[in-house]
């Protein structure tokens, strides 16, 4: 199966379960998890963001699975190298491969509340050890600084974690700008030109803030679905586009939005596809995600070209995953 049509598919079971749930899961734990002790750990991560996390507290060594996206990621910063040479890489996220994390006999699987939810009695009855983090549904980057605060204490990695919060507090600090222009993410457009957009309450909102505009669709909750009419009233002055499929098809898609051709955006070129996996720095709530500030910036300011490839995030945003 293409690999592109199963990311995609997940990104919309994300949003379409996400926002069933999103009122549910979004809210802080108010039980706190004893921290994990013991000299030898195996750990098992199955999700981008987490697996972000683990790597730079320095648990690399400790991982004896992950799921293809957090391998894939690695990958794309050079990263895989802190991964064991024998680590298991599992297909898919969901539906969580439950036989398969039996096998690796893990001391603990992590993994996104969001992506999990449905699982976690199975992988408990199975006799597996979860620890389940909120990353995916932060507003801010005081959110997702406070997930790996506990992520490290619940690892003995205490001084690490705050070695990590406060290199995203300095990245954060050299890339924030302030602006007014407008921005539309377009995460998903559908066949009769629906799309799906990020709200003023998800952590994208907080990218697009910082990198220097106003989230067009910032009065919108969660992830919405909205009708054609919606991006025509909203009038941005930038649109970025998650690219489906292949930019040909996404191109078409965009341009066939009844009254395109009104927006500002599209009057003006400032449109932004994004392709070949550089939607990974904007949708991975994790340290990575300081460079997508950067990212938002440069589309901001007209600077990044109008396709969007992770071999130019590479050379010219430069995004480094750090280790303590």
């Amino acid at each position: 199966m293409n690999l592109k049509i199963v990311g995609l598919a997940i990104v919309i079971l994300v949003i379409i379960g996400g926002v069933a749930v999103y009122e549910l899961i979004k809210k802080p734990s108010t039980v706190e998890q004893p921290s994990l002790t013991g000299k030898y750990i195996r750990i098992v991560s199955l999700t981008p963001s987490d697996t972000q996390d683990l790597i730079a507290l320095g648990l690399g060594k400790d991982i004896v699975g992950v799921d293809y996206y957090s391998y894939t990621l690695l990958k794309l910063v050079n990263k895989t190298s802190c991964l064991p040479s024998n680590v298991t890489v599992f297909p898919q996220i969901y539906p969580v491969n439950i036989s398969g994390l039996v096998e690796l006999n893990p001391t603990v699987v992590v993994g996104e509340k969001g992506l999990l939810y449905e699982c976690i009695n199975s992988m408990q009855e199975a006799g597996l050890k979860t620890y389940l983090t909120n990353a995916d549904y932060a507003s801010n980057f005081y959110q997702i600084e406070s997930c790996i605060c506990s992520l490290g204490k619940y690892f003995n990695e205490t001084n690490a974690s705050k070695e990590l919060v406060n290199w995203m507090n300095s990245k954060l600090q050299e890339f924030s700008s302030s602006g007014n222009k407008t921005v539309a993410y377009i995460d998903w457009i559908c066949p009769n030109y629906y799309f799906w957009t990020a709200g003023g309450n998800v952590f994208i909102n907080s990218l697009i803030q910082l990198g220097g505009g106003i989230n067009a669709f910032g009065e919108c909750i969660n992830y919405e679905k909205l009708c054609p009419g919606k991006l025509i009233e909203a009038n941005p002055d930038i649109l970025v586009v998650n690219v489906i499929y292949n930019i040909s098809y996404t191109k078409y898609l965009l341009c066939h939005i009844p009254g395109i051709q009104n927006v500002t955006a599209y009057k003006d070129g400032n449109i932004y596809f994004l392709c070949c996996q550089s939607s990974y720095l904007i949708e991975e709530p994790g340290p990575l995600a300081v460079y997508a500030v950067l990212l938002f910036h440069d589309i901001i300011n007209g600077t990044a070209p109008h396709q969007i490839t992770w071999s130019w995030i590479y050379n010219c945003i430069k995004p480094e995953l750090p280790v303590f």
